[in-house]
């Protein structure tokens, strides 16, 4: 009687997707390239005591790379290190095969890493700000020459990138605060492409907001990889891990726990990964050993 009644209400929730975003949320996961086998990112080793020990892995151009596990596993805490929000004990980060020493996130934008944080109103927006503003700040150095802001310019990047992700509420010089959560988290994943970055770092990219925006960032994610920019996505989403990533990573208590791919993947294999368990042998999954 249970099962019957979560299939009937999984039922009336893909119906509810399909006729608000005009089609199966499932069809925005599909996968329509092959990645390149040139690597856009590449960690060996990171370390930083009490967070996360001896990390690696790469990103390869066009591919999207799920970084999953547990809450308190550690998956922020990279990210925010290889972005140069927190510094590295040890290791080594690797940008189109560059050795780099990333200190800041200044830093990291002139590498080509652009990034969106885990929560976007505290960490991601300047709320009292223009729409219009917060979209072209991460692009000051290519709008400002001589060190005077060209307001041209500015509005130029600004409504390219509004119009791109489809931003909607309010005109781009009202403050981003009036705009709803998934529209804001538009303006974030804009401000972060206002650079053209070559790698992105997403953080929960769809957390709070409604199914029409989610559909919206699925696409935009397939049209950037499609261009040849490589992700690295953190979820907490089993779902959006498994239906977005051409890989997925999980980590346990700071450390790689092992590596889940192809069209074999499951849920079970992450969580098997994530808690521990023997069965992470089986499936599409595979462990790494420490």
């Amino acid at each position: 009687m249970l099962r019957r009644r979560l299939r009937r209400s999984g039922s009336k929730v893909v119906e509810m997707v399909r006729v608000m975003v005009g089609r199966p949320l499932s069809r925005f996961f599909s996968r329509h390239h092959t990645p390149s086998e040139t690597k856009a990112l590449e960690v060996r080793n990171l370390t930083r005591a009490g967070e996360f020990s001896d990390i690696g892995f790469s990103v390869c151009n066009g591919e999207v790379v799920g970084l999953s596990g547990l809450i308190g596993a550690g998956r922020t805490e990279v990210a925010r290190a290889i972005f140069g929000l927190a510094r590295l004990d040890s290791g080594e980060v690797r940008v189109r095969g560059e050795l780099v020493q990333i200190d800041s996130p200044e830093e990291a934008l002139a590498k080509g890493i652009g990034y969106v944080p885990e929560e976007r109103r505290a960490q991601g927006l300047f709320l009292p700000l223009s729409i219009e503003r917060n979209i072209s700040m991460t692009a000051l150095p290519s709008i400002s020459p001589l060190g005077f802001v060209r307001r041209a310019r500015e509005k130029s990047l600004a409504e390219a990138l509004s119009k791109r992700l489809d931003v909607r509420g309010a005109q781009i010089s009202a403050p981003v605060v009036r705009l709803s959560g998934g529209n804001q988290q538009k303006v974030v994943l804009a401000k972060a492409l206002a650079l053209k970055p070559d790698i992105l770092i997403l953080d929960e990219p769809t957390r709070g907001v409604d199914i029409g925006a989610k559909a919206e960032i699925y696409r935009l994610m397939r049209e950037l990889t499609g261009r040849g920019l490589g992700i690295l996505m953190i979820s907490s989403e089993l779902q959006e891990v498994l239906g977005m990533s051409d890989r997925v990573l999980v980590m346990r208590e700071g450390r790689i726990a092992g590596e889940v791919g192809g069209e074999r993947m499951t849920e079970q294999d992450i969580m098997a990964l994530a808690t521990g368990s023997r069965s992470a042998h089986t499936g599409g999954a595979h462990e790494l050993a420490h």
